[in-house]
């Protein structure tokens, strides 16, 4: 089966006449078999990129394309009375801006999209209101002829576009395609736990098929705010909080802000700044739903600065009492 011709271009089914031509041309000099006299694979490309150039650049072939999408012009048979409705739509890809609270609870929200819907004026057929709809006289209204080859098979009927039917005018509002540019609202489901990256997919919500064909889905593509406390790897958090140079002496427990609600944090005496504490289950909600991740807790020890001449003669006193400091040359000699 051939690719989406569409695709192969890197145009949306709504691609202009210029817009279709430009990217071929674009294509076409990147892959010609001038530029890559050894590469097989961008041979086979640019035979394919040409190929999707003829039939979209010709408004019967691309017409009949529409309408029966990925197969049109193949060996497929395509039984009697051919396709009655056209080719799926494409994706619609909407990025979605979230603040770093609103991936915690989750929400619902209305987002606006730009799409290809059926159009209204003539009921997705393409025909103007008002034209005679008459039975094809190349196919006799079957939608399929019978090609005569190496073998017998049956083709949609490039006169007709494989429906069977043919009429006097197309639709003015659709150019007679079926679907024309439309704004709408979508109500969609963001689950908790989303991350910069992830993907919804909106089954149905996309761009129209042509000619009745079923609707692309949409694709939500989220981008999420950064926070001032919080950092995020996966499902889990990190984050930093001061402590005294008294409660990292003597331990301590501290209240520490949680996604929710406060968590108490038990410092054990002696710990040292920078050190790591894991608090199970505090951190993101899981996109599964199973569960949330962890919240880490590096501590910081703050030393107080501005002190007066007892609180000095203090600290000396303790200087003395305490065990010998910390090596300060590299590799543990002391000075």
């Amino acid at each position: 089966m051939r690719r989406d011709y569409y695709a192969v271009l890197g145009v949306g089914a709504s691609a202009t006449d210029t817009q279709i031509r430009r990217a071929y041309q674009r294509l076409a000099r990147r892959y010609s078999p001038d530029v890559n006299l050894w590469e097989r694979e961008a041979e086979a490309l640019f035979e394919e990129i040409a190929e999707a150039y003829r039939v979209l650049s010709d408004p019967s072939a691309r017409a009949l394309y529409d309408r029966q999408g990925q197969g049109a012009g193949g060996s497929t048979a395509a039984g009697a009375g051919g396709s009655r409705g056209g080719r799926r739509g494409d994706d619609l890809h909407l990025p979605v801006e979230l603040a770093f609270q609103q991936t915690v609870s989750g929400l619902e929200a209305e987002l606006p999209v730009e799409r290809l819907s059926s159009c209204d004026a003539c009921g997705a057929t393409g025909a103007a209101r008002g034209a005679e709809r008459l039975p094809c006289d190349r196919c006799d209204g079957l939608g399929a002829v019978w090609g005569v080859g190496a073998t017998l098979e049956s083709q949609p009927c490039a006169a007709c576009g494989g429906l069977g039917m043919r009429v006097t005018a197309p639709c003015p509002e659709c150019r007679g395609r079926g679907v024309r540019l439309t704004r709408a609202r979508v109500r969609v489901r963001i689950p908790p736990g989303m991350d910069t990256g992830a993907q919804l997919r909106i089954p149905g919500e996309g761009h129209a098929g042509p000619f009745g064909g079923p609707g692309g889905d949409l694709i939500v593509i989220a981008r999420v705010h950064d926070d001032p406390t919080f950092s995020r790897k996966g499902d889990n958090l990190y984050c930093e909080v001061p402590i005294s140079i008294v409660e990292a002496v003597l331990g301590a427990r501290v209240r520490v802000r949680g996604l929710d609600s406060l968590v108490d944090l038990v410092i054990p005496p002696g710990t040292q700044s920078g050190q790591v504490f894991r608090v199970r289950g505090k951190g993101m909600p899981r996109l599964s739903g199973a569960g949330r991740g962890d919240l880490y807790v590096t501590v910081r020890v703050e030393i107080p600065r501005g002190l007066d001449a007892r609180t000095q003669e203090m600290f000396r006193e303790l200087g003395r009492l305490l065990p010998e400091g910390p090596d300060r040359i590299a590799g543990g000699a002391r000075a």
